[in-house]
């Protein structure tokens, strides 16, 4: 099976995510996929190749246990990578990488806020469809000033918190 690394590498560009954490969450989501396939060994790890894509799924039979309960060696490593496993590998992979985009741009907004709760901030104030709701533009991110963190009786809505929104 093979991943397309100018995609992923296109990925990287435009959404200014690492290849170092696209690719182990890849390998992860694979191993899971391989994981749940009939036959599959409990001792396996999958491996993506950073230049051509090429995704090896490399097992090992588990140790024998001996009349003494101790466990020997395991065998030595060996493709497992099933038969068909690109339909499904693909599709893990690009719920996996969807995932990854949406906790990445979580954690940035995340980010901008983090330690600044009960600080004053300045934005925008914009009307929405709804009445009962004002948006809130804070440069790099929106929040959603619901009626009921709105001063009654203002003409103009004021704050008394706000929830961010991406």
């Amino acid at each position: 099976m093979d991943i397309d690394m100018a995609a992923l590498r296109l990925l990287e560009r435009e959404r200014d995510i690492p290849m170092d954490v696209i690719v182990p969450a890849i390998e992860q989501a694979l191993l899971t996929a391989y994981h749940r396939e009939d036959g599959s060994l409990r001792d396996a790890r999958v491996e993506l190749d950073r230049k051509t894509g090429h995704v090896v799924v490399w097992a090992r039979e588990e140790a024998p246990v001996d009349e003494e309960g101790n466990r020997g060696e395991p065998g030595p490593e060996f493709d497992d990578t099933p038969s068909g496993f690109g339909r499904v590998a693909a599709a893990t992979a690009r719920q996996v990488i969807v995932q990854r985009m949406r906790d990445l741009e979580d954690e940035a907004i995340l980010g901008d806020f983090r330690g600044r709760e009960g600080d004053v901030v300045a934005g925008v104030i914009q009307q929405s469809s709804d009445p009962r709701v004002v948006r809130v533009d804070f440069g790099t991110v929106e929040g959603i000033l619901p009626s009921a963190e709105q001063v009654p009786g203002s003409p103009t809505p004021t704050a008394t918190g706000c929830a961010a929104s991406s």
